[in-house]
């Protein structure tokens, strides 16, 4: 992993852990709904955030490499089955910057089509 990431991977799952914590709290003290509610949109945001981060990771490193060595399709492959289970890293309607930071980062561009989003039926 690359040292950067695995720090901010760390800083924020630690975050989310004490935010997680005083949701708990909440529920315990039976507040109102709606502010729970809210609270519990913030962590599944961290929580997507983190995912992005590990993509990001991923990309850089284990697929870059894959490509590099000619294995490639099976590390996009692996890659793509495990998106199935991540509808925030492949629902470009909500956030735009998803994978496009990758791409910034490397240089490159892609001009393919946003991947449709998986149900998980």
């Amino acid at each position: 992993m690359i040292p950067e990431y695995q720090e901010e991977l760390l800083l924020r799952l630690k975050t989310i852990k004490g935010h997680l914590a005083g949701v708990i709290k909440m529920v315990e003290d039976e507040r109102y709904c709606p502010d729970v509610m809210k609270q519990a949109a913030a962590l599944q945001s961290s929580l997507e955030r983190v995912n992005r981060i590990l993509l990001r990771n991923h990309l850089e490193t284990c697929v870059t490499e894959a490509i590099r060595t000619g294995n490639g399709s099976a590390k996009i492959d692996e890659l793509l089955e495990s998106l199935r289970f991540n509808s925030a890293l492949t629902d470009f309607r909500h956030n735009g910057d998803t994978l496009g930071r990758v791409s910034e980062m490397s240089g490159e561009t892609c001009e393919s089509e946003a991947m449709p989003e998986v149900s998980e039926s």
